[in-house]
């Protein structure tokens, strides 16, 4: 009953007769039960009683450690909790378990692979669950010169996943690296370990061996896996891309009756129909076939004969070309043109060379700026026949009008007529750049057509119509077009306005059409002069001179016939500081070009160049001083300098 707190109140305030109301029991006062969990405040420790004092605390005087927490099952039960805060719980059943690698198949090691190179590879293909993954990162150690540690990969990841992709970077790798029967032995490899090559792997395949054409079975190789497309077992239907590789292959290795067979599969439409860059293949192949491989002993008029053969063939393509061009099913572009123009400029006849601009006016709506041959507009406007004496009698007559007044040939490069005025015409034509400019200069240098080069110049180099920027190509074509026209100074103001005002770097050979344009227009006053500008822009620009070059300065400072005996003193203080750099060419050698490392001596033909050259000075050196031109304190100089180089030349000739 005592238990509940109201019911002791009760109790005890019955006992209380206090007559003072401040004397009796309150019912917050703290209760008599509980003294040993209060501390009184106002009674002094030693007034407590001992009953209302808090217990003390009996201090252990045995062992401080028991033998339980020795014991081994007390460390067996301490060492099971540690366990059970460390380790994982098992998931319940509607929990997303934690990602893990899942058991994969990667066969048996290879007794050629080691053991450690084994685990390698099992510890990357835990990290290549993805074949994309597989293939990025065998893409990237590829780089790295780790072509046998990736095709260990690949082969153990084929095990487990189609990896065709990553086959096809190691395929790549040792086609671009010259490795042929390596990479076409990876190829079967991988058709071994049921991986399916697809499209990009015969492309891929066909591409490599047109680079590595050289070699020797390259052209049966290529026909045989060409050929595999379309075999009825083959998963992977031939297309366009496999047809023009496979051309490219049959062109490189000059064999024609197999790129004409290739060729005569082509369908006529659908994917796998022809488009430009096949045309463009062909056509380079004529051409190629008509330059390389030219039998020994062939006659002049078998050449001629044999490059007019090719070029008739090549106009019977640009038939089905233009066919195509006008039912809409073919798009041109400007490498089919120029391999078409390129074609002509080898033919034996001088129509074929003025038949490029009429393709350049029917493919690019550039119109001629010069009648064509054998019409009746040329002879009006006073065009005098082409002499062309490098060509047989037989194909100069086609320079004539024909009896019915029409065009012998060429109806094939006639301009298209447009019909309708919807004004979609010039989106099916193609738009020149260099490659054109270049053709356009050869074929109007072909057809001495001088001022109509010039204005072809002046119409595609112009801001407001093609703006094309002329490249070093396409400069050293204008300048031999100058050279013809005997236009020195015209060819000294190109190299100035083309070469150095733009920055770019001038070759030996554009020195060498440049001076040779001086020789030809020597029976003008400036010839030598200009020349002396050109050789002191080739010491500025050019870290070695040109030996062919300097013979030739110095042939027209000796044969210039308008020149007095100063013109040639001065010509022979400009040339002598350049015969240093030519000694040191033949002695210590030429600066290092492209990939070769360091210096080296001129050899073969360059040798002879440089000794020209040296006998050119000499001589010069030699007519200044026969002359009376100089006094002869200045010739005792002048022969102290020749002595010199005499006798270096007579060291250097007889030194073999």
């Amino acid at each position: 009953m005592l238990n509940c707190r109201a019911c002791l109140w009760r109790c005890i305030q019955a006992l209380d007769t206090s007559p003072s109301a401040t004397q009796r029991l309150r019912r917050d006062a703290p209760s008599v039960l509980r003294h040993g969990q209060r501390r009184s405040f106002q009674t002094p420790s030693n007034l407590i009683p001992e009953y209302a004092r808090p217990a003390r605390s009996v201090r252990y005087s045995g062992p401080k450690t028991d033998s339980w927490s020795e014991s081994p099952q007390a460390a067996n039960i301490r060492m099971k909790a540690r366990k059970s805060l460390t380790q994982r719980r098992p998931p319940a059943q509607d929990s997303v378990a934690p990602a893990a690698f899942p058991p994969r198949k990667m066969g048996r090691r290879d007794p050629s692979v080691s053991t450690t190179d084994f685990n390698r590879r099992k510890k990357e293909l835990q990290h290549l669950t993805d074949p994309l993954e597989l293939a990025n990162f065998v893409q990237k150690e590829l780089a790295k010169g780790k072509d046998t540690e990736m095709l260990q990969l690949v082969r153990m990841a084929s095990h487990s996943m189609q990896s065709t992709v990553a086959w096809n970077h190691i395929i790549n790798h040792y086609l671009l690296n010259g490795r042929v029967s390596v990479a076409l032995g990876v190829y079967n490899d991988m058709k071994k370990r049921a991986q399916f090559p697809d499209s990009y792997t015969y492309s891929i395949i066909l591409r490599g061996l047109a680079l590595n054409a050289q070699h020797s079975g390259s052209l049966g190789k290529a026909l045989s896996v060409y050929h595999s497309l379309s075999a009825p077992n083959s998963r992977v239907q031939p297309s366009i891309i496999h047809t023009n590789a496979m051309l490219k292959v049959c062109a490189r290795s000059l064999d024609m009756d197999a790129l004409w067979g290739v060729a005569a599969k082509i369908p006529e439409s659908g994917p796998a129909a022809a488009n430009a860059i096949t045309y463009a293949t062909i056509l380079n192949a004529i051409r190629q076939s008509l330059l390389v491989g030219v039998p020994v002993g062939e006659s002049e008029e078998e050449v001629a004969k044999r490059r007019d053969a090719g070029v008739m063939e090549g106009r019977r393509v640009w038939h089905d070309v233009v066919m195509k061009w006008k039912a809409g099913s073919l798009l041109l572009e400007e490498k089919l043109v120029c391999a078409m123009g390129r074609l002509l400029l080898v033919g034996a006849r001088p129509r074929d060379w003025d038949d490029v601009l009429s393709l350049v006016e029917q493919t690019m709506d550039i119109p001629r700026l010069v009648p064509r041959l054998g019409s009746t507009a040329r002879l009006e406007a006073g065009y005098p026949e082409l002499r062309a004496p490098s060509i047989l009698e037989q194909y100069r007559k086609d320079d004539h009008v024909s009896p019915t007044g029409k065009p012998i040939r060429g109806e094939e490069f006639l301009s298209l007529v447009r019909t309708g005025n919807n004004g979609s015409g010039a989106s099916l034509y193609t738009k020149p750049s260099n490659n054109t400019l270049s053709m356009v200069q050869e074929a109007c240098q072909k057809i001495v057509a001088g001022k109509a080069a010039n204005a072809y110049w002046d119409l595609l180099t112009d801001t407001g119509t093609y703006a094309i920027v002329p490249d070093a190509n396409n400069l050293n074509a204008r300048l031999r077009i100058l050279r013809q026209n005997r236009s020195s100074a015209k060819a000294v103001e190109l190299i100035k306005s083309g070469f150095q005002a733009k920055a770019l770097a001038p070759h030996p050979g554009t020195f060498r059409i440049a001076m040779s344009t001086c020789v030809r227009d020597k029976n003008n006053h400036h010839s030598l002069q200009h020349a002396t500008e050109l050789l002191e822009m080739m010491a500025q620009t050019m870290e070695d001179v040109d030996p062919k070059a300097v013979a030739m300065y110095a042939e027209l400072a000796m044969s210039f016939p308008l020149g007095t005996g100063s013109d040639k003193v001065h010509a022979l203080t400009r040339v002598y500081p350049l015969a240093s750099n030519i000694r040191l060419q033949l002695t210590v050698g030429a600066a290092a070009k492209g990939d070769k490392a360091g210096a080296y001596p001129l050899r073969g033909a360059q040798r002879d160049d440089a000794l020209a050259a040296l006998r050119k000075i000499y001589a010069l050196m030699d007519s200044v001083v026969l002359s009376d031109a100089i006094s002869e304190e200045q010739k005792r100089l002048f022969k102290e300098e020749r002595s010199r180089l005499g006798s270096f030349l007579q060291r250097t000739i007889f030194k073999e």
